[in-house]
């Protein structure tokens, strides 16, 4: 192959411009996840980011990293700061949401999101780390401009668009590796110690009151504890490689939403799984979601048509 071709197809890949709809849908439900995560920071407010909370400013500032970015540490530390930020944090979730000046929104979402974590990262998990990492690339993306109010004004304003709207995937494609990273670093990090390589380690996971939500009888059996030991590996591991095969991909998407449901129901890890199973929206052709569409409005018209028929008769 030549390097002209190679460099050619790097090139497409990250700037040939495609449909914006899964980036659009992916956007819609990530708000959402930002509102729940507004919903957990404004419920211990006072708990974890105010004045008179478990870490004091002055101690977030001692501990934490010399180049972090936070607004408490640019503000007066007041109570009224902390509630301030909350309710910026809460008005970007909702533009995000509804994709009302959408990218105003995701960066002020953005700043607060990290102010916050940074205020008070003895509390973090790996979903507040991916929520972060993802919407810092979404800021510089064009997901408002599909499934988003901003679209629906210009619509109304310039008339409507019957082409989808193409744009370079570029921001996707560093979500599309992010996600890759993720699981691929999982896996690697897993298979350092002996409990994921002896097929024990979903036994000792399931067995951590603190993050337990319910038991479930099956682990109690060796043979089913090493399977989804050993499947939970292979999953991960395809979520990061296979997943980029179009003959394989759904079908690994398929797999991972089943992991990381199976992984919700039996544990509490907040946000993490549902933040990985939005982000595989990003691993979706446009172009399948678009048919996917269409196809929805015309059974959805049909059933309509025959309703109406149904009325009039």
């Amino acid at each position: 192959m030549k390097s002209a071709t190679i460099i050619r197809s790097i090139w497409d890949f990250f700037f040939k411009p495609q449909p914006v709809d899964n980036l659009g849908l992916m956007r819609v439900l990530f708000g959402l996840l930002l509102l729940f995560n507004w919903y957990m920071i404004w419920s211990y407010l006072d708990v974890f980011w105010g004045v008179d909370g478990m870490i004091s400013l002055r101690t977030s500032i001692e501990y934490g990293s010399s180049a972090r970015f936070s607004l408490f540490d640019l503000m007066p530390n007041d109570p009224r700061v902390p509630v301030l930020l909350a309710i910026v944090n809460l008005l970007a979730a909702v533009g995000v949401t509804l994709g009302l000046f959408t990218r105003t929104s995701m960066v002020l979402a953005f700043m607060t999101v990290l102010s916050f974590q940074n205020r008070n990262d003895f509390i973090l998990n790996s979903g507040d780390i991916v929520l972060r990492n993802i919407l810092f690339f979404m800021t510089f993306s064009a997901a408002g401009k599909a499934y988003s109010l901003d679209r629906w004004f210009r619509e109304m304003r310039y008339g409507k668009q019957s082409d989808p709207v193409m744009e370079r995937p570029w921001a996707l494609r560093m979500i599309q590796i992010q996600f890759c990273v993720i699981y691929i670093a999982t896996v690697l990090f897993k298979i350092k110690g002996t409990h994921w390589v002896d097929g024990t380690a979903v036994y000792v996971a399931t067995r951590l009151d603190e993050f337990v939500r319910m038991p479930f009888p099956l682990l109690n059996n060796l043979a089913v504890i090493k399977f989804m030991t050993w499947s939970t590996l292979a999953v991960e591991l395809a979520m990061g490689t296979l997943v980029w095969f179009r003959d394989l991909r759904y079908w690994v998407l398929l797999s991972g939403i089943a992991l990381h449901i199976g992984i919700e129901i039996v544990m509490s890890i907040p946000m993490f799984e549902w933040v990985m199973m939005v982000t595989m929206l990003s691993m979706v052709d446009p172009w399948d979601m678009i048919k996917a569409q269409n196809y929805l409005h015309a059974r959805l018209s049909k059933i309509l048509h025959r309703f109406s028929k149904m009325q009039t008769a």
